[in-house]
């Protein structure tokens, strides 16, 4: 029995002995480097220690492990992909009884971490997939209740997009999210902030989401908010993803701002318009496929805006849109032909639009010359729908209704229709513009219908007296990239009649320089005049556009008109002529001359004929001085124009109803109508 005590007592001490010698031995360095090798077998890559483990031992023992490093792929550089200042766990040994390894919680401290991804590889690749063995190799299951972050950093680089991080990470307690936790708190949501740039494009963000182990859970939309802002364009909103780490589901409330929607083209790659600054807010969806944008509202410049967009990434890129404005300013659509809104006083303008409105006011050029950037056009595929309610456009010009159908289709753009509901009728079209092509190639075809011209001059400072209601037609072929270039090009016509109306009668009598019947309407009345027919006929060769024909013809006086408009040059040289149907005393058919460029137009009354009219009556008149007025009596026309009249409507009302090419012009009937003067 003696014996028996010995020897039990003896394979005790020896138990303790190995229990001790054990414990000794985990705390030491060697076996810190052993459980470095067995790692580094594992995850088939370095990883190196610098010391020993520090536990204190209990039923729920707390390991601190060492500085360590886990290392990069050869390809991926010296720098390791993971570097540790310490970390720290708590065992929950009891549980190792039912097959688990529980860890109550992990601590790391100050981890580095850099990511790097290429075309055909990335620096984590065997890292991240799930072990196929049903039974988990025969490991215990592992169970982590609380992973926390101090002072982490993340540095990632994508040569695929190509895209920088420098992320700033750390977890918080939810309950208090200004303090630090301590070892033994609950669940921590994660903080991330910090600065990238993609495609060269600078921003940083600052993003706070759930709880670091939440990440890993598929089955759970991962809670996510805060903000992201690239110079001065902002996006700021709340949401979740799911599943976090490779979202197929966003979902998310979002608020976006910027001086400029063209500004996030780099950053986010997708193809969108130059407006003036905008602020909108909507609900943001992503499943996997489609990516919209549902229910936002907000302003656009002066205008608001709201609708649904939804754009599908791939080759091509895929967008379609249904916006509407209740009240559209026509100036923010400027910024789509390559001019500045508005930048007055009350007006909506980005700084660089600014500029480029002040750089425009001291030119001498008053057409858009910034090019069309080709590159937001191709391998995109995008059909939008608008409607503008009410129209603020500039001096009062009576826009009732703006709607129009884009079609873009790997840089063929179109709008088909466009309509324009203005004066109580409507001006309607089309407008293609293939970019494909370099220069560009473009057409525009227009139809004017019903259009009161009374309202259309309203805020001109013209007489009021009435006018009545024109119709006409656009057709245009041009070449270009800007809209200099395109009207510097341009092939086509443009038809503007009347049929019918009553206009003030100062106004023509004026214009006709009828000075003697312009004082006496004026001091004693004259009403409104009878407008028998308005024709307005002009070609277009190469930019250089030609008065084919000018004709108001009333009961009193006939307009006519001549000369050119050089688009490509941007100057004019027309000259008018008033030919007065009775005779009258004080009037002259010498012409009103208008020349100059389009920034500073010039007006000349003194022509070379009515200096030479002045100079003979003032030669009379010192030999007989009532026959001073002889050179000024103009013995009238007579009335001959009902033929042509009829003639140039039929005319007008075929073209207008069905186009005309120039090149098809065919006969056209010849006025009766004193001719028009040629351009000096």
């Amino acid at each position: 029995m003696k014996r028996l005590v010995i020897a039990l007592a003896a394979i005790l001490l020896i138990v303790v002995v190995l229990l001790v010698g054990l414990a000794a031995s985990a705390e030491s360095a060697w076996f810190a480097r052993f459980l470095a090798r067995q790692a580094s077998g594992v995850l088939e890559r370095e990883v190196r220690v610098e010391g020993a483990l520090d536990i204190d031992w209990s039923l729920r023992p707390v390991i601190r492990l060492p500085p360590l490093a886990v290392a990069n792929p050869e390809w991926a550089g010296s720098e390791p992909m993971l570097r540790l200042q310490a970390a720290e766990t708590r065992v929950d040994l009891r549980q190792l009884l039912r097959g688990r390894l529980a860890l109550e919680y992990v601590q790391l401290e100050q981890p580095r971490i850099h990511l790097l991804r290429e075309a055909e590889r990335s620096s984590w690749d065997g890292l991240t997939g799930e072990d196929e063995s049903e039974d988990g190799g025969g490991f215990p299951e592992l169970v982590v209740d609380a992973v926390r972050v101090r002072d982490g950093r993340i540095f990632y680089r994508d040569a695929t997009q190509p895209l920088e991080l420098d992320v700033a990470a750390r977890t918080l307690p939810d309950a208090d999210a200004d303090a630090d936790g301590d070892a033994d708190g609950g669940a921590e949501r994660l903080e991330v902030a910090g600065q990238g740039s993609r495609h060269g494009q600078p921003f940083s963000f600052d993003l706070r989401g759930g709880s670091l182990l939440a990440v890993t859970d598929e089955q759970q939309p991962y809670p996510i908010e805060g903000w992201l802002q690239s110079e001065d364009t902002r996006l700021q909103g709340s949401g979740t993803l799911s599943p976090p780490l490779s979202p197929e589901n966003i979902d998310f409330d979002l608020h976006l701002n910027g001086p400029n929607p063209a500004d996030l083209h780099t950053l986010l790659g997708i193809a969108l318009p130059d407006l003036p600054p905008y602020d909108l807010r909507g609900h943001l969806n992503y499943n996997g496929e489609l990516w919209s944008f549902r229910g936002f509202d907000g302003k656009v410049g002066d205008s608001d805006l709201s609708g649904d967009l939804a754009i599908r990434p791939g080759e091509p890129m895929q967008i379609t849109a249904d916006l509407t404005s209740d009240l559209l300013d026509v100036d923010d659509l400027l910024p789509l032909f390559g001019a500045p809104p508005k930048t007055e006083p009350g007006e909506t303008a980005a700084p660089e639009q600014e500029q480029q409105a002040q750089a425009e006011a001291a030119d001498e050029e008053v057409l858009p010359e910034a090019e069309a950037d080709r590159g937001r056009l191709q391998n995109v595929q995008a059909e939008v729908a608008f409607v503008g309610r009410r129209v603020n456009a500039p001096r009062a010009i009576p826009l009732e209704q703006v709607e129009f159908r884009l079609r873009l289709d790997q840089g063929r753009l179109s709008f088909d229709p466009f309509r324009f509901g203005v004066g109580g009728g409507e001006i309607d079209g089309i407008l293609a513009l293939d970019a494909t092509k370099r220069p560009a190639l473009g057409r525009l075809e227009a139809s004017m219908r019903e259009v009161d011209l009374g309202d259309l001059l309203q805020d001109f400072n013209v007489p009021q007296g009435g006018f009545g209601t024109i119709r006409g037609r656009l057709e245009m072929a041009f070449t270009g990239e800007s809209v200099a270039e395109a009207l510097g090009s341009a092939d086509g016509m443009l038809l503007i009649f009347m049929s019918s109306g009553r206009v003030d009668a100062v106004l023509v009598s004026l214009a006709g320089l009828d000075a003697g019947q312009a004082l006496v309407e004026r001091f004693f009345g004259g009403g409104a005049t009878e407008i028998e027919c308005a024709f307005v006929h002009m070609d277009a060769d190469d930019g250089l556009a030609s008065v084919e024909r000018f004709l108001i013809a009333t009961e009193n006086i006939d307009l006519t008109a001549a000369g050119q408009v050089d688009l490509g040059a941007e100057e004019f040289e027309v000259a008018l002529r008033g030919y007065p149907r009775d005779p009258t005393l004080g009037a002259s058919d010498a012409p009103i001359r208008l020349t100059g460029a389009f920034a500073d137009a010039e007006l000349t009354i003194l022509s070379s004929e009515l200096l030479a009219r002045g100079a003979a009556a003032a030669l009379v008149g010192l030999i007989a001085p009532p026959l001073a007025l002889v050179p000024f009596v103009h013995l009238g026309t007579g009335d001959e124009k009902e033929d042509v009249c009829a003639g140039l409507v039929k005319e007008a009302r075929q073209v207008a109803e069905e186009g005309m090419a120039p090149e098809q012009a065919g006969e056209r009937p010849e006025s009766k109508a004193p001719q028009a003067p040629q351009a000096p």
